[in-house]
């Protein structure tokens, strides 16, 4: 790429990727272990097909701070010196969007983001597509860490794969760019 060519944009995934755990059991642990029988609603939800309607319910119900999430911190320094360099970053994930939103402020280095938003799960195939949709096959760069992501990594122009889950390595290591682990 020459000097004066941008980067492409980059998406990067939250669960597991930017920070180390998963929004959905943060959610569960402090939405529904408290009040228990909130469980019977979510089951419900997701026995009908419907994961983005219950992952915006506890998007709404959780209430949490940011700052106090554990964060990848070699990936975290790698992304803030890409911003610095002014590279457009995208916070893309399957969490609820009221969540993503919540993070990128607080993070301060994103663009945009692009999350689940009560009608469509933003994961897997439907990232792929979305992220496809907004900026063309190959013309993105991704930041993830499960096997979820291959359908976005077979999409992206730039393979990052951040805190692999067991065996992923093995699957996408000849192919990714950079790897953080």
């Amino acid at each position: 790429m020459a000097d004066s060519e941008a980067p492409i944009p980059l998406a990067v995934d939250l669960d597991g990727t930017l920070i180390l755990t998963d929004m959905s059991w943060i959610s569960i642990r402090k939405v529904i272990l408290p009040r228990p029988w909130r469980i019977f609603r979510f089951l419900w939800l997701e026995l009908s097909g419907r994961r983005a309607t219950w992952k915006q319910d506890l998007g709404r119900l959780l209430e949490f701070d940011p700052e106090n999430l554990d964060y990848h911190p070699t990936f975290m320094e790698w992304l803030t010196g890409e911003y610095a360099r002014g590279r457009k970053l995208y916070l893309v994930t399957a969490s609820d969007r009221l969540i993503a939103e919540s993070i990128a402020a607080h993070i301060g280095i994103f663009d945009d983001v692009m999350a689940s938003d009560g009608k469509i799960n933003l994961r897997g195939k439907n990232k792929a597509e979305a992220l496809i949709a907004r900026f063309g096959k190959g013309k993105f760069g991704y930041a993830g860490n499960s096997h979820i992501d291959i359908p976005v990594w077979d999409a992206a122009g730039q393979v990052i794969v951040v805190n692999p889950e067991r065996g992923l390595q093995d699957r996408v290591g000849e192919t990714a760019d950079i790897i953080f682990i």
